[in-house]
Protein backbone atom coordinates (compact mmCIF):
# COMPACT_ATOMS: atom_id res chain seq x y z
CA UNK A 1 0.00 0.00 0.00
CA UNK A 2 1.35 3.29 -0.84
CA UNK A 3 0.01 4.79 2.67
CA UNK A 4 -0.06 4.65 6.14
CA UNK A 5 -3.81 4.10 6.25
CA UNK A 6 -4.78 1.44 8.46
CA UNK A 7 -7.67 -0.68 6.20
CA UNK A 8 -7.30 -4.13 7.62
CA UNK A 9 -6.90 -5.59 11.19
CA UNK A 10 -7.74 -9.15 11.09
CA UNK A 11 -5.45 -12.33 10.81
CA UNK A 12 -4.56 -13.30 7.00
CA UNK A 13 -3.06 -16.18 5.92
CA UNK A 14 -0.97 -16.31 2.78
CA UNK A 15 0.37 -19.46 0.95
CA UNK A 16 3.49 -18.83 -1.43
CA UNK A 17 4.29 -16.67 1.39
CA UNK A 18 8.32 -17.74 0.63
CA UNK A 19 9.18 -15.74 -2.34
CA UNK A 20 7.55 -13.17 -5.15
CA UNK A 21 3.65 -11.89 -5.58
CA UNK A 22 2.85 -13.99 -2.38
CA UNK A 23 6.19 -12.28 -0.26
CA UNK A 24 5.00 -9.02 -1.20
CA UNK A 25 1.24 -9.75 -0.31
CA UNK A 26 2.76 -10.76 3.43
CA UNK A 27 4.32 -7.25 3.66
CA UNK A 28 1.18 -5.46 2.48
CA UNK A 29 -0.72 -7.21 4.41
CA UNK A 30 1.54 -6.08 7.54
CA UNK A 31 1.58 -2.70 6.18
CA UNK A 32 -2.18 -2.67 5.98
CA UNK A 33 -2.43 -3.36 9.51
CA UNK A 34 -2.99 -6.80 9.81
CA UNK A 35 -2.70 -7.95 13.78
CA UNK A 36 -1.08 -11.53 12.19
CA UNK A 37 -0.29 -13.29 9.26
CA UNK A 38 0.01 -17.11 8.79
CA UNK A 39 2.63 -17.62 6.45
CA UNK A 40 2.40 -21.07 4.47
CA UNK A 41 4.93 -22.34 1.89
CA UNK A 42 6.78 -25.71 0.94
CA UNK A 43 10.39 -23.05 1.38
CA UNK A 44 10.38 -22.79 4.99
CA UNK A 45 13.24 -20.60 4.51
CA UNK A 46 11.61 -18.71 1.87
CA UNK A 47 8.88 -17.60 4.79
CA UNK A 48 11.31 -16.89 7.29
CA UNK A 49 13.17 -14.60 5.24
CA UNK A 50 9.75 -12.78 4.55
CA UNK A 51 9.26 -12.73 7.98
CA UNK A 52 12.54 -10.87 8.41
CA UNK A 53 11.47 -8.42 5.99
CA UNK A 54 8.29 -7.71 7.61
CA UNK A 55 10.20 -7.46 11.06
CA UNK A 56 12.95 -4.98 9.13
CA UNK A 57 10.23 -2.34 8.81
CA UNK A 58 8.58 -2.46 12.58
CA UNK A 59 5.06 -3.76 11.73
CA UNK A 60 3.85 -5.07 14.80
CA UNK A 61 1.91 -7.83 13.12
CA UNK A 62 2.49 -11.01 14.96
CA UNK A 63 3.74 -13.83 12.22
CA UNK A 64 3.63 -17.65 11.99
CA UNK A 65 5.61 -19.57 9.52
CA UNK A 66 4.29 -22.85 8.61
CA UNK A 67 4.91 -25.65 6.23
CA UNK A 68 2.60 -26.67 4.01
CA UNK A 69 2.16 -28.63 0.85
CA UNK A 70 -1.37 -27.16 -0.64
CA UNK A 71 -1.53 -30.07 -2.95
CA UNK A 72 -2.40 -32.42 -0.01
CA UNK A 73 -5.93 -32.09 2.32
CA UNK A 74 -3.99 -32.91 5.22
CA UNK A 75 -1.59 -30.64 5.17
CA UNK A 76 -3.85 -28.17 4.06
CA UNK A 77 -6.12 -29.01 7.18
CA UNK A 78 -3.47 -28.68 9.82
CA UNK A 79 -2.02 -25.35 8.09
CA UNK A 80 -5.86 -23.59 8.65
CA UNK A 81 -5.80 -25.50 12.22
CA UNK A 82 -2.79 -24.06 13.48
CA UNK A 83 -3.62 -20.58 12.16
CA UNK A 84 -6.75 -20.56 14.35
CA UNK A 85 -5.08 -21.85 17.35
CA UNK A 86 -2.58 -19.51 17.02
CA UNK A 87 -4.21 -16.56 16.32
CA UNK A 88 -8.66 -17.25 16.93
CA UNK A 89 -9.63 -16.50 13.50
CA UNK A 90 -8.54 -16.17 10.06
CA UNK A 91 -10.20 -13.37 7.97
CA UNK A 92 -8.44 -12.86 5.22
CA UNK A 93 -6.83 -15.65 2.79
CA UNK A 94 -4.50 -14.98 -0.65
CA UNK A 95 -4.20 -18.11 -2.60
CA UNK A 96 -1.08 -17.78 -4.57
CA UNK A 97 -0.15 -19.49 -8.06
CA UNK A 98 2.62 -18.91 -9.95
CA UNK A 99 2.42 -17.44 -13.60
CA UNK A 100 2.86 -19.95 -16.58
CA UNK A 101 5.84 -21.00 -17.12
CA UNK A 102 6.14 -19.34 -20.88
CA UNK A 103 10.12 -18.85 -20.32
CA UNK A 104 11.23 -22.32 -18.90
CA UNK A 105 11.03 -26.30 -18.74
CA UNK A 106 10.64 -26.23 -15.46
CA UNK A 107 8.12 -29.54 -14.32
CA UNK A 108 7.07 -28.65 -10.40
CA UNK A 109 7.44 -25.85 -8.62
CA UNK A 110 6.58 -27.28 -5.74
CA UNK A 111 4.74 -24.35 -3.04
CA UNK A 112 8.08 -21.96 -3.08
CA UNK A 113 5.85 -19.26 -4.60
CA UNK A 114 2.84 -20.51 -5.30
CA UNK A 115 -0.67 -21.35 -2.65
CA UNK A 116 -1.33 -24.30 -4.85
CA UNK A 117 1.61 -26.25 -5.65
CA UNK A 118 1.95 -24.95 -9.34
CA UNK A 119 3.57 -26.61 -12.05
CA UNK A 120 3.33 -25.82 -15.39
CA UNK A 121 3.26 -27.95 -19.03
CA UNK A 122 6.71 -29.23 -20.22
CA UNK A 123 5.25 -31.17 -23.19
CA UNK A 124 4.54 -28.23 -25.06
CA UNK A 125 2.80 -29.56 -27.71
CA UNK A 126 -0.72 -28.82 -29.24
CA UNK A 127 -3.77 -30.19 -28.19
CA UNK A 128 -4.90 -32.69 -30.20
CA UNK A 129 -0.81 -34.68 -28.76
CA UNK A 130 -1.06 -33.37 -25.38
CA UNK A 131 -0.33 -36.51 -22.98
CA UNK A 132 -2.97 -37.44 -20.51
CA UNK A 133 -0.39 -38.25 -17.74
CA UNK A 134 0.60 -34.39 -17.69
CA UNK A 135 -2.66 -32.94 -18.05
CA UNK A 136 -3.90 -35.24 -15.14
CA UNK A 137 -1.16 -33.99 -13.32
CA UNK A 138 -1.07 -29.69 -14.11
CA UNK A 139 -5.33 -30.24 -13.11
CA UNK A 140 -4.69 -32.08 -10.07
CA UNK A 141 -2.27 -29.26 -8.28
CA UNK A 142 -3.14 -26.03 -10.28
CA UNK A 143 -6.76 -26.46 -10.09
CA UNK A 144 -8.00 -29.34 -7.15
CA UNK A 145 -5.34 -28.07 -5.30
CA UNK A 146 -7.46 -24.20 -4.80
CA UNK A 147 -10.61 -26.20 -4.04
CA UNK A 148 -9.08 -27.85 -0.91
CA UNK A 149 -7.94 -24.46 0.13
CA UNK A 150 -10.68 -23.01 -0.22
CA UNK A 151 -13.32 -26.17 1.59
CA UNK A 152 -10.91 -25.80 4.80
CA UNK A 153 -10.98 -21.66 5.43
CA UNK A 154 -14.34 -21.26 4.39
CA UNK A 155 -15.32 -23.51 7.15
CA UNK A 156 -13.04 -21.91 9.51
CA UNK A 157 -14.66 -18.54 8.52
CA UNK A 158 -18.74 -19.86 8.57
CA UNK A 159 -18.07 -20.40 12.36
CA UNK A 160 -16.42 -16.37 13.03
CA UNK A 161 -18.75 -13.28 13.40
CA UNK A 162 -19.18 -10.96 10.63
CA UNK A 163 -17.15 -7.50 11.63
CA UNK A 164 -16.44 -4.34 9.45
CA UNK A 165 -12.99 -3.63 8.52
CA UNK A 166 -11.22 -0.12 9.59
CA UNK A 167 -13.26 3.25 7.99
CA UNK A 168 -16.35 0.99 7.56
CA UNK A 169 -18.97 0.68 10.30
CA UNK A 170 -22.17 -0.20 8.39
CA UNK A 171 -23.07 -3.49 9.62
CA UNK A 172 -24.31 -4.26 6.57
CA UNK A 173 -20.78 -4.68 4.75
CA UNK A 174 -19.80 -6.83 7.34
CA UNK A 175 -18.23 -10.07 6.42
CA UNK A 176 -17.06 -13.52 8.30
CA UNK A 177 -14.06 -13.60 5.62
CA UNK A 178 -12.72 -12.74 2.48
CA UNK A 179 -10.76 -15.13 0.17
CA UNK A 180 -8.39 -14.04 -3.44
CA UNK A 181 -7.18 -16.84 -5.35
CA UNK A 182 -4.39 -15.31 -7.54
CA UNK A 183 -5.37 -16.88 -10.62
CA UNK A 184 -3.36 -15.56 -14.23
CA UNK A 185 -4.17 -13.72 -17.44
CA UNK A 186 -4.40 -16.90 -19.00
CA UNK A 187 -8.25 -17.34 -17.29
CA UNK A 188 -9.14 -15.48 -19.98
CA UNK A 189 -6.75 -16.35 -22.70
CA UNK A 190 -5.07 -19.50 -23.95
CA UNK A 191 -1.06 -19.82 -24.52
CA UNK A 192 -0.25 -22.00 -27.48
CA UNK A 193 0.89 -25.45 -26.68
CA UNK A 194 -0.09 -24.87 -22.43
CA UNK A 195 -3.71 -26.41 -23.32
CA UNK A 196 -3.43 -27.59 -19.60
CA UNK A 197 -2.09 -25.00 -18.17
CA UNK A 198 -4.70 -22.78 -19.81
CA UNK A 199 -7.57 -25.05 -18.61
CA UNK A 200 -6.44 -25.24 -14.91
CA UNK A 201 -6.50 -20.97 -14.85
CA UNK A 202 -9.91 -20.80 -16.56
CA UNK A 203 -10.94 -23.36 -13.67
CA UNK A 204 -9.54 -21.36 -11.16
CA UNK A 205 -11.85 -18.17 -12.44
CA UNK A 206 -14.87 -21.12 -12.20
CA UNK A 207 -13.81 -22.43 -8.99
CA UNK A 208 -13.58 -18.59 -7.65
CA UNK A 209 -17.25 -17.91 -8.64
CA UNK A 210 -18.80 -21.41 -7.99
CA UNK A 211 -17.23 -20.91 -3.83
CA UNK A 212 -18.85 -17.31 -3.94
CA UNK A 213 -22.43 -18.25 -5.26
CA UNK A 214 -22.39 -20.87 -2.57
CA UNK A 215 -21.31 -19.10 0.37
CA UNK A 216 -22.50 -15.57 0.05
CA UNK A 217 -24.84 -16.34 2.12
CA UNK A 218 -22.48 -17.44 4.87
CA UNK A 219 -20.90 -13.75 4.62
CA UNK A 220 -17.83 -14.82 2.93
CA UNK A 221 -16.25 -12.62 -0.11
CA UNK A 222 -14.62 -15.00 -2.84
CA UNK A 223 -12.29 -13.25 -5.64
CA UNK A 224 -10.20 -13.50 -8.39
CA UNK A 225 -7.03 -11.76 -8.98
CA UNK A 226 -5.76 -12.22 -12.53
CA UNK A 227 -2.19 -10.79 -13.08
CA UNK A 228 -0.32 -10.56 -16.01
CA UNK A 229 3.61 -10.31 -16.00
CA UNK A 230 5.10 -9.97 -12.84
CA UNK A 231 8.20 -8.35 -12.17
CA UNK A 232 9.72 -11.09 -9.46
CA UNK A 233 13.18 -12.59 -9.78
CA UNK A 234 12.37 -15.73 -11.42
CA UNK A 235 10.59 -14.07 -14.20
CA UNK A 236 13.36 -11.65 -14.51
CA UNK A 237 16.11 -14.26 -15.17
CA UNK A 238 13.98 -16.11 -17.18
CA UNK A 239 12.92 -13.55 -19.55
CA UNK A 240 16.40 -12.51 -20.15
CA UNK A 241 18.44 -15.62 -20.21
CA UNK A 242 16.41 -17.74 -22.69
CA UNK A 243 17.64 -16.35 -26.31
CA UNK A 244 13.84 -14.60 -27.86
CA UNK A 245 13.02 -13.86 -24.10
CA UNK A 246 13.56 -10.50 -23.27
CA UNK A 247 11.33 -8.23 -21.46
CA UNK A 248 10.43 -7.12 -24.77
CA UNK A 249 7.82 -10.05 -25.54
CA UNK A 250 6.55 -9.84 -22.32
CA UNK A 251 5.20 -6.20 -22.40
CA UNK A 252 4.24 -6.11 -25.97
CA UNK A 253 0.69 -4.45 -25.98
CA UNK A 254 1.54 -3.43 -22.21
CA UNK A 255 0.22 0.17 -22.05
CA UNK A 256 2.82 0.41 -19.18
CA UNK A 257 5.58 -0.74 -21.09
CA UNK A 258 6.47 -2.86 -18.41
CA UNK A 259 6.22 -5.78 -16.42
CA UNK A 260 3.60 -5.55 -13.20
CA UNK A 261 4.97 -4.57 -9.97
CA UNK A 262 4.67 -7.05 -7.20
CA UNK A 263 3.42 -4.01 -4.83
CA UNK A 264 0.69 -3.73 -7.91
CA UNK A 265 -1.13 -7.11 -7.39
CA UNK A 266 -0.67 -7.04 -3.53
CA UNK A 267 -2.63 -3.75 -3.74
CA UNK A 268 -5.48 -5.29 -5.23
CA UNK A 269 -5.18 -8.15 -2.81
CA UNK A 270 -5.20 -5.86 -0.33
CA UNK A 271 -8.38 -3.73 -1.65
CA UNK A 272 -10.53 -7.37 -2.05
CA UNK A 273 -9.58 -8.06 1.82
CA UNK A 274 -11.80 -5.16 2.92
CA UNK A 275 -15.13 -3.92 3.29
CA UNK A 276 -14.65 -1.44 1.05
CA UNK A 277 -14.88 -4.28 -1.51
CA UNK A 278 -18.06 -5.59 0.55
CA UNK A 279 -20.06 -5.48 -2.51
CA UNK A 280 -17.28 -7.41 -5.23
CA UNK A 281 -17.89 -11.62 -4.74
CA UNK A 282 -17.43 -13.92 -7.87
CA UNK A 283 -15.29 -11.10 -9.47
CA UNK A 284 -11.98 -11.61 -11.22
CA UNK A 285 -9.57 -8.80 -11.67
CA UNK A 286 -7.37 -8.52 -14.58
CA UNK A 287 -4.70 -6.50 -13.10
CA UNK A 288 -2.51 -6.19 -16.34
CA UNK A 289 -1.78 -2.84 -17.77
CA UNK A 290 -4.34 -3.40 -20.64
CA UNK A 291 -2.87 -6.26 -21.97
CA UNK A 292 -5.77 -8.39 -22.60
CA UNK A 293 -7.62 -5.41 -23.84
CA UNK A 294 -5.80 -4.55 -27.05
CA UNK A 295 -5.72 -6.30 -30.29
CA UNK A 296 -2.58 -7.46 -31.67
CA UNK A 297 -1.31 -8.71 -34.61
CA UNK A 298 1.57 -9.61 -36.27
CA UNK A 299 3.28 -6.78 -38.75
CA UNK A 300 3.63 -9.63 -41.76
CA UNK A 301 -0.41 -10.81 -41.88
Amino acid sequence: MSNGVKTLDGVALVTGAGSGIGRQICISYAHAGCRAIALADVNLEGVKETISLIKAQRYSTKTLALEANVADAISVKNMVAQTVKAFGSIDYGSFFDLMPGWYGTDTETGNTAANVAGITTTARVPTAKYPHQEYDKILEINTKGIMICMQEQIQAMQKQTATCTPGIDNPRRAQRGSIINIASVTGFSGLQNMMPYNVSKHAVIGLTKSAAVDHGRDEIRINAVCPGMTETPMVATRTTSIPGKSSGWAVDGNTRQRLALPEEIADVCIFLSGCGASYMSGSSVVVDAGHLAALRYESNL
